[in-house]
């Protein structure tokens, strides 16, 4: 029986119907065997952070354990954005932290990762904004493949 939702993208035809949470394991894979790279490739410290990206965007669209990994990491971006003790620096000011702490720390695949899915909650979080905007460029793949 073909779910016409999962199949509603472009490229449904092409890869077949898949569900969010199918893409989150294909994330959770790529983000395990990338980081340990005992494989034929291991991510980069830019890449992982990408990975990163789409893997929390993926969580947050799918239902299960994977979903659970999504709203963790969105409660931590919320925490540190409405803490008193920082000045409640606003879901921005987590955003231009996670970029900074992006362009300038050194950075090895595992908290590349880690950053990056920081990084997609903190967008995902910021609603009416330019992050905003940037969760819908990351979200095209998704909106092709229907999930």
């Amino acid at each position: 029986m073909r779910d016409e939702t999962l199949a509603a993208g472009s490229l449904s035809g092409a890869i077949g119907g898949i569900s969010a949470a199918g893409v989150s394991l294909v994330l959770i894979v790529v983000m395990v065997y990338g980081v340990i790279g005992k494989g034929k490739k291991k991510l980069a410290s830019g890449p992982a952070q990408i990975v990163g990206i789409f893997g929390e965007l993926a969580f947050l669209r799918s239902t299960g354990f994977t979903r659970s990994i999504g709203d963790a990491f969105h409660s931590v971006v919320v925490g540190l954005a409405d803490n008193p003790d920082l000045g409640n620096i606003g879901m921005t000011g987590v955003a231009m932290l996670f970029i900074a702490l992006s362009l300038f720390a050194r950075i090895v695949p595992a908290s590349g990762v880690f950053l990056g899915m920081l990084m997609g909650a903190a967008f995902s979080a910021a609603d009416g904004s330019i992050w905003e905007a940037l969760v819908g460029i990351f979200s095209i793949p998704f909106s092709m493949m229907g999930v």
